[in-house]
């Protein structure tokens, strides 16, 4: 097969894996994560890579963590904190972001992890 066909071929599947019975799913800007790693077993800590807010200018934290794990989201451009917590966040939704944006667990359980979608 020459490379232009694998490649259509493949948009044709993104494009159909967007689309399930009918309804459009929502589109992401972006989406990034991190997961604490298993061999540290002190100082377990993990950083997003950074993503911009969607065109609503939000962007979506969800967080897996032991109740003692602290979190935080900040914008990369001023290094002001935009939520932070201790263990698990199911989802929460900031808006009025106009940045870029990373998170990060420090002092964190083996497997918790961190998610930030847009």
């Amino acid at each position: 097969m020459k490379k232009t066909t694998i490649a259509a071929m493949a948009a044709s599947a993104a494009a159909a894996t967007a689309i399930v019975g009918g309804v459009v799913s929502p589109a992401f800007a972006g989406n990034t994560s991190c997961t604490a790693p298993y061999w540290y077993a002190w100082h377990r800590t993990c950083t997003t890579g950074t993503i911009g807010p969607n065109s609503q200018h939000k962007i979506w934290i969800s967080v897996s963590a032991c109740k003692g794990s602290p979190w935080r989201v900040w914008d990369t451009g001023t290094g002001v904190t935009i939520a932070s917590g201790t263990g698990s966040l199911s989802s929460k939704a900031i808006g009025g972001l106009y940045g870029t944006y990373q998170a990060k667990l420090t002092e964190a359980c083996w497997r918790d992890s961190i998610a930030l979608a847009s």
